[in-house]
């Protein structure tokens, strides 16, 4: 799904505002017995402009998709009266909607100025907190809305997304569909329930809440709406059929080659013939090259619009597929959704490094997963009684996670002492990156490596003359590793669909050197060094 995201300049340029805008929000403690603050507008301020008919076109033109127009609508009301409480929080909803975050925020801020109680305007920080990447603050605001009105939708809605990327689905998918019947023209709810249904692979529910989607959404969000034309073709293919069905061995070990490339490669089945995979963490599905789905007898049974990913363009044809059995070791696994797509630059890499196909969350979410980068071994064990063994370890580290929208591991991560960013997961990534936008917002740039570029080869193709970040020290919890050479690349792609911002990737240059850990149920991560940890 795409998600409204802010333009890269917006919040890295203006940072040190949203800090003061948080803390605004903060020292903002709601009184129990204060009383809302009525804002009247005069016929002299308004002249003879009518305030009310002006509000009234305003949320027609949201409903349009006509965010701008909106917006111009209601900086007309708010240029005649500052104080004017509905005309701001309509500019901040329209701000929400255009994913300029900041503004929204400064709206919200500005209406909490003058009504400390006032809910939707809690919703609306909250949610641009949220989808700036703040979740912990955006929930907080959240929170503070629903218990000032238990019927504002907003505050549901927003309040439904933290919980899908904290994993709670099940709640997820009733504050999504609560907010939904208190604001049945709202697409953002229903997108988030359909989201939701699809990860506990109710597919006949998630296609049913897309259809909804079509039917409320402004015809103006043309890339979105293709895409989800797609998922409903692929997800009425599915429903009914038990995916994912999982046989064998509880435990099963397969040792993987780590490439010169630090991916980590394995040998597996692919209805019964032999192909090479990489375990990447960094793809919610698993996804197979074109070449490979004609050769392992994997056909087309879905299409529709276009994903995003790094390299190139940022965007590629959606294709999905379905394959009936995968072998991993002792673990057998049937009827598999998967991705196809073309593989850029792997007829230049050496034979053990050229990859069929890559295996996504979606087969690795079943287990407990572990990647032990010194052993070159993968770990798969069905076991819940024993998830909580790994952590108790001495000299483990572990730390949650959250899951963004299209269902990767994104962790809170600190570079060089700056603020936490969220980083994506992924050993399918060579090298650790950080955003563009993260470089200005952190005043990065005197540590990007004069004279040296390189060529990057993504899902969506490649990217030359690549800068790069010269991270002396990169911590996750109380981990530290030092001396990191990150890309900087332009996240746009990704935080088309990820719904909270994302600015980093913890690549194959950072996981080699631990033991990790990946435990679904909890939502955690576990490190375990292969020498002795530093820790601060």
């Amino acid at each position: 799904m795409k998600v409204n995201r802010v333009k890269s300049s917006e919040i890295p340029r203006q940072v040190t505002m949203v800090a003061v805008l948080c803390l605004t929000l903060a020292t903002l403690a709601i009184s129990p017995g204060l009383a809302p603050m009525a804002v009247a507008f005069s016929e002299d301020s308004a002249g003879a402009s009518n305030p009310d008919k002006i509000l009234r076109q305003g949320r027609k033109e949201i409903r349009k998709g006509n965010f701008e127009k909106a917006l111009a609508l209601y900086r007309e009301i708010i240029d005649k009266n500052a104080t004017h409480i509905q005309a701001r929080l309509g500019a901040s909803f329209a701000y929400l909607k255009m994913g300029d975050y900041l503004h929204c925020l400064e709206e919200a801020a500005e209406v909490l100025k003058l009504n400390k109680s006032n809910a939707r305007a809690h919703a609306l920080a909250g949610t641009s907190l949220l989808r700036s990447g703040f979740v912990a603050a955006g929930a907080f605001q959240l929170e503070q809305a629903i218990d000032l009105d238990p019927k504002d939708a907003l505050a549901y809605g927003g309040s439904a997304e933290v919980d899908y990327y904290e994993g709670r689905l099940k709640e997820s998918r009733i504050k999504s569909l609560y907010a939904h019947n208190l604001d049945p023209d709202e697409p953002d709810f229903i997108i988030t329930y359909a989201r939701a249904s699809s990860r506990v692979e109710d597919f006949k529910e998630a296609a049913d809440a897309y259809e909804l989607f079509l039917d409320v959404a402004p015809v103006t969000d043309t890339d979105r709406r293709d895409r989800i034309r797609g998922l409903i073709s692929f997800y009425r293919q599915l429903a009914g059929t038990q995916v994912h069905q999982i046989s064998g061995a509880t435990t099963a070990e397969i040792p993987f080659l780590l490439g010169s490339d630090r991916r980590p490669y394995i040998n597996l089945k692919v209805n019964g013939r032999d192909a090479n995979f990489v375990i990447d963490t960094g793809s919610g599905f698993t996804v197979l090259s074109k070449e490979a789905a004609k050769r392992l007898g994997v056909k087309e049974i879905a299409r529709g619009g276009k994903s995003q990913g790094l390299g190139g363009d940022g965007k590629f044809a959606i294709v999905y597929g379905l394959i009936k059995w995968l072998q991993l070791g002792e673990v057998k696994v049937k009827m598999i959704p998967c991705f196809v797509r073309p593989f850029h630059g792997s007829t230049e890499r050496p034979l053990a490094e050229r990859a069929d196909g890559f295996i996504g969350l979606s087969i690795l979410s079943h287990f407990l997963t572990q990647l032990d980068y010194k052993e070159h071994r993968m770990r798969l064990q069905r076991d819940d009684n024993k998830t909580t063994q790994v952590a108790m370890l001495p000299g483990v580290t572990t730390v949650p996670f959250r899951t963004t929208q299209n269902g990767l591991i994104s962790v809170e991560t600190q570079f060089d002492g700056a603020n936490m960013i969220n980083a994506i997961l992924d050993s399918g990534a060579s090298s650790s990156v950080i955003s563009l936008a993260a470089v200005e917002r952190l005043k990065m740039h005197d540590l990007i490596i004069k004279g040296q570029t390189v060529s990057v080869v993504g899902a969506a193709g490649v990217t030359d003359n690549v800068q790069m970040l010269f991270i002396r020290n990169c911590k996750v919890a109380d981990l530290q590793q030092k001396n990191l050479r990150a890309l900087v690349m332009d996240f746009n792609a990704i935080n088309e669909t990820s719904g909270f911002e994302q600015s980093g990737i913890l690549g194959g240059d950072f996981l080699r050197n631990f033991r990790v850990t990946i435990d679904f149920t909890r939502a955690q991560l576990s490190f375990q060094p292969h020498t002795s940890p530093e820790k601060q």
